[in-house]
């Protein structure tokens, strides 16, 4: 990694994003959007002739979008709060050390949408509709496939030919951060995927790659696009959030089939804590504490736990 060489022997601001960038680049970090929103920030305090960072220019540029959260402001703010520290480090009087609690935004998660066996049929069936001919039968395979096991769309959409054994019934998924882990599937999931690739083999006689889900074109599909296609089943459907929620999406076939299997657990009366640890790494959670948050997603979890605390409270094992 070879720093920017600073014309005149003086650095400007801009000079410094690149070497910050590389040298987090170089440590691993992927750092979506971090050099538009550097750059944006730089370039508002270069119009003003300001050739330092200041804690009070980066909250004012943080908070600029008024329509946003408080979230998006901290956010945007923690990535100036990066630069500033490394500008510190070697030059401190071109930047303040941005404090931490600048700007403080609690992370909230909002209700998904949870499906019914009947909704995840009806979509199936309108995607079957969808023409091409090709683009409704994977629309239809990777809504099934969602809802069977919980992957997340990227990871569904990653799959390849050589990653689904329907012999053994079992994917291999690339998942977060590059993270493999092998999925089990049941009997009737394996039969619907051979199905389909039965049914788009003759479709698409030349696959341009080894995916296992297809384009028309023989190419991998587009998380974007199958998106699209799904608000489209979706607003055709009159799905509509409860209170309190967000408009149904695809990712919320994850959020229903985590659900379901908690459910399922506190029905059977199974060691809840051990059906956890067993669908985080089913799902690939990096920690079972992603996993538990699922216990407060929906009413009949919460009922049912509620049931199981009072039923311990009255026989005196808990107070």
């Amino acid at each position: 990694m070879t720093p920017t060489r600073p014309k005149n022997g003086v650095k400007t601001l801009r000079d410094y994003i690149r070497d910050y960038l590389q040298l987090r680049w170089a440590m691993g970090h992927k750092l979506a959007r971090h050099e538009q929103m550097l750059t944006s920030f730089i370039a508002e305090l270069t119009a003003r002739g300001q050739d330092s960072i200041t804690t009070e220019a980066a909250i004012a540029w943080a908070c600029a979008p008024v329509e946003a959260s408080p979230r998006w402001w901290a956010r945007r703010l923690s990535v100036v709060r990066g630069l500033a520290a490394y500008i510190h480090s070697r030059e401190p009087h071109r930047a303040q050390e941005i404090p931490a609690d600048a700007i403080t935004a609690r992370s909230s998660r909002t209700v998904p949408y949870l499906y019914t066996p009947q909704q995840v049929l009806a979509l199936m069936e309108g995607a079957t509709r969808l023409r091409p001919t090709v683009r409704g039968l994977t629309m239809a395979a990777v809504i099934g496939l969602m809802s069977a096991t919980g992957l997340r769309i990227s990871e569904a959409l990653a799959l390849n030919v050589t990653d689904v054994d329907t012999d053994e019934d079992v994917l291999r998924v690339n998942g977060k951060r590059d993270r493999l882990r092998l999925v089990p599937i049941h009997r009737s999931t394996s039969t619907a995927l051979l199905s389909y690739r039965q049914a788009v083999t003759p479709l698409v006689p030349a696959p341009a790659s080894g995916a296992f889900f297809l384009t028309f074109t023989g190419t991998r599909p587009r998380a974007n696009n199958i998106q699209v296609a799904f608000r489209g089943l979706v607003n055709e459907l009159r799905y509509t959030p409860g209170p309190g929620g967000r408009p149904p999406r695809l990712h919320d076939m994850r959020h229903s089939f985590s659900t379901n299997t908690l459910l399922d657990a506190y029905r059977d009366q199974v060691d809840v804590d051990a059906r956890v640890a067993v669908l985080a790494t089913y799902l690939g959670h990096v920690s079972p504490a992603s996993t538990y948050w699922y216990l407060t997603a929906t009413p009949q979890l919460l009922a049912l736990t509620a049931d199981k605390v009072a039923a311990a409270q009255h026989k005196g094992r808990m107070l």
